[in-house]
């Protein structure tokens, strides 16, 4: 989880609830992504320096992401007037929960680990649309070719 230093001041830490100790079983086989930190993950405690650090440098890491996408868009586009005929697909990962329901990572089948943002924008896309049913990722490319106006793949 990492950022530009200059970032991280600004954001404070997230407004998660920490567990008391995180299962050993996590640090296992369930969190893969927070394996290498081993024995640091095992010991956090809620307001930690170290949990809070960690929930931080994820804020600022998500907040940075977010940034790059729309310069991507103001430099990309914007600048060059392509913004009315490209159609602009964001997809994101689930994501840490940081503490959330005793665990750090998603490896579970609970609702917040399962889910991704998806945005879609472009012509042929109703602006302002939340959709609140399941969508499948497998669905975003022959999605973006027909609103392209190419056949199936």
């Amino acid at each position: 989880m990492s950022s530009p230093p200059r970032r991280r001041p600004v954001l404070g830490t997230s407004g998660a609830t920490r567990p008391r100790r995180v299962p050993q079983a996590h640090l296992r086989d369930g969190e893969g992504e927070l394996r290498d930190f081993g024995a640091r993950m095992a010991t956090l405690r809620p307001g930690s320096s170290r949990a809070a650090a960690l929930a931080t440098a994820y804020s600022a890491a998500a907040s940075f992401a977010d940034a790059q996408v729309g310069r991507v868009l103001r430099e990309g586009l914007d600048a060059h007037n392509l913004t009315a005929s490209t159609l602009v697909a964001l997809c994101g990962d689930h994501g840490f929960k940081l503490g959330h329901g005793g665990s750090w990572g998603k490896h579970t089948l609970l609702r917040a680990d399962t889910r991704v943002p998806l945005v879609l924008a472009g012509p042929g896309v109703r602006a302002g649309v939340e959709v609140r049913v399941p969508v499948e990722l497998l669905d975003v490319y022959p999605t973006l070719l027909r609103l392209a106006g190419l056949g199936p793949p």
